[in-house]
């Protein structure tokens, strides 16, 4: 295919996807969120080098997308828009940064913790596993999450029409996903490398207390009879 052949597939391809995005907006978003979150979780698989393709994995993942970030990010950025657009002007300094503080603060922990949360479940865990994978893996990968996006961010709030930052965030997040699977995949993904303790994971220390507190109870148990 030429070069000029592709560029017009790719342009009738923009414009049917602009044209769902104008006439049904949050079905567009939610489609187009399944199908990059369902891709990154196969480039993770890949960096796992995973001989069998784990296809509830997958799935799960853009189901992730599909049904938790797509509406979410659809009416999150919509609201944030209305809101910072009444305190400062568009385009400003001000404006780009309340916006991107707004998305680290709010809809950060909200993405971060719902993943785990909802892939934990789906692979069969308890509320206790996921109290478990969350104290062991939500503040290094939320940290790690604000080392990533806020350029991103900040770009998009400040160069992309409202319509499409949830597009943008849905390609970086071609990368995030790919992190945030094989993160989940791992047992402590913060174990190895060279991080300050208040980024390290938690799991084998939560795991050590909670063998302190059964082991008390077995011997409080033992000592009362």
């Amino acid at each position: 295919m030429s070069g000029s052949a592709l560029g017009k597939s790719l342009f009738r391809v923009w414009g049917r996807y602009e044209h769902s995005l104008r006439t049904r907006p949050l079905q567009t978003q939610m489609i187009t969120s399944t199908v990059l979150w369902g891709l990154g979780d196969l480039f993770a698989q890949r960096i796992d080098g995973k001989h069998k393709h784990d296809k509830l994995r997958t799935l799960s993942t853009a189901a992730y997308g599909g049904t938790v970030i797509g509406p979410i990010g659809h009416f999150f950025y919509q609201g944030m828009d209305k809101v910072v657009t009444r305190y400062f002007k568009i385009g400003t300094i001000g404006f780009v940064l309340a916006k991107v503080l707004g998305d680290e603060l709010l809809f950060g922990p909200v993405h971060v913790g719902g993943y785990f949360a909802w892939m934990t479940l789906a692979e069969g865990g308890s509320l206790q596993d996921v109290k478990h994978r969350i104290q062991q893996d939500f503040i290094p990968t939320f940290l790690a999450e604000c080392l990533y996006w806020p350029f991103i961010q900040g770009v998009n709030f400040w160069k992309v029409p409202v319509k499409h930052q949830l597009l943008v965030v849905n390609t970086a997040c071609l990368a995030d996903s790919t992190f945030l699977s094989w993160a989940k995949a791992q047992d402590d993904w913060t174990k190895d490398l060279p991080l300050p303790n208040f980024m390290k994971g938690h799991g084998k220390q939560a795991a050590k207390d909670n063998s302190v507190v059964l082991a008390t109870k077995e011997h409080s148990g033992v000592s009362s009879q």
